[in-house]
């Protein structure tokens, strides 16, 4: 079990850092940007390859499926509830708090799908697909880091990898899209301009998520664990 986890996870990794950012690029630059949802498909593919992987030995159980769909509506009710407050959104937390208590795959689901679902409130469009990947990776991240680990119990590591994870990985994912949109001569000068426009929208959003994590994530991942742990909830993805 300990190494067919540890295979998983390196498929997983190799898979969502390398195919899926690359299938989002390749569409975005070789297909017109228009068809922003033939990038959002193919991402949401990728992210259930190995979300279903997991379960090659046994069926998915229905509890398993009514936990994501649980996270991902929660995840979109986190978001709309703040939707008068530019970047003030517990999203990422949400996510972050989804991956830790039933692992990074799971993770990466529920923050991939918990984007596309929310923007047909927000609005879909050409960033779309690059939000998507970078609310999933904030997810698959931290669930690596933290899943099963006894250091998700400190408040201060999780709130600090949350702070990192909706700054530098979300953030420059996300901002890339403006980089590729309004940049015409890719010079560091003209890309970190870009990069730095964002920054103060990226601030909020992280010291958001660094908040949240720090009040929320201890008592609501305590209750989470405790249905993977009992029920056997995504314990494939036990260590």
């Amino acid at each position: 079990m300990q190494k067919k986890s540890r295979t998983l996870k390196i498929f997983s990794s190799l898979l969502l850092f390398g195919l899926a950012p690359a299938a989002v690029f390749f569409c975005f630059e070789r297909l017109d940007s228009r068809y922003y949802y033939i990038s959002a498909a193919a991402l949401i593919l990728l992210s259930l390859l190995p979300f279903f992987i997991m379960f090659e030995k046994r069926k998915i159980k229905t509890s398993e499926i009514a936990v994501v769909a649980v996270m991902i509506a929660l995840c979109v009710a986190s978001r709309l509830a703040f939707v008068f407050v530019p970047q003030v959104k517990p999203l990422c937390a949400v996510v972050i708090i989804t991956a830790i208590s039933f692992g990074p795959n799971v993770g990466f689901v529920v923050g991939a799908l918990s984007v596309f679902v929310s923007n047909f409130a927000f609005g879909q469009g050409i960033f779309t697909p690059f939000q998507m990947l970078g609310m999933g990776l904030c997810g698959f991240i931290c669930g690596f880091l933290f899943h099963d680990k006894k250091l998700f119990a400190n408040r201060f590591a999780v709130s600090a990898a949350g702070f990192f994870s909706a700054l530098v990985v979300y953030g420059i994912v996300v901002d890339s899209c403006s980089v590729l949109l309004t940049v015409t001569e890719f010079t560091a000068k003209n890309v970190s301009g870009v990069l730095l426009a964002g920054l103060p929208f990226n601030l909020i959003h992280a010291a958001t998520t660094a908040l949240v994590l720090f009040f929320v994530c201890k008592p609501m991942s305590d209750k989470f664990l405790r249905l993977h742990k009992k029920y056997g909830i995504f314990s494939l993805e036990e260590n």
